[in-house]
């Protein structure tokens, strides 16, 4: 029976599956805010369904980011979702900082608890779902 071996790169191996999930998630937010500016387009609404529609694309983009991760991690599936969730948030947060420079309407440690939560969960479900060969 063969010994287990050091990884070296086992950092590096995390880090692109950390960056899967987050290119992942940011592609489902992008395609779902593009699918919802269409419909805007088409129906007259008001300033709270577009914060509505915004913030669950934001949470279906951290369900999906944490699904991926946790699906190519195959353990930890709860923290690793965690953690995207949280890089998500910060990604946001930072982005909405430099082009929007306006917080008026942002709820920071909803929007915290809710990419984290959704993320968490995409991650367990991730993990604990079966693989087919």
């Amino acid at each position: 029976m063969r010994q287990h071996r050091m990884n070296r790169s086992r950092g590096v191996g995390f880090a692109a599956e950390q960056l899967v999930a987050l290119a992942a998630a940011a592609g489902v937010i992008l395609l779902l805010l593009c699918a919802m500016a269409f419909l805007l387009t088409r129906i007259d609404a008001g300033e709270s369904v577009l914060s509505a529609m915004s913030t669950g694309a934001l949470a279906i983009g951290a369900y999906t980011g944490g699904y991926v991760g946790g699906r190519r991690r195959k353990r930890r599936g709860f923290l690793m979702g965690a953690l995207t969730g949280l890089i998500i948030f910060v990604m946001i947060l930072v982005l909405g900082g430099i082009f929007v420079k306006s917080t008026e309407n942002f709820s920071p440690f909803a929007k915290l608890f809710l990419t984290v939560f959704a993320a968490s969960v995409g991650g367990a479900v991730g993990v604990n779902t079966k693989r087919y060969p």
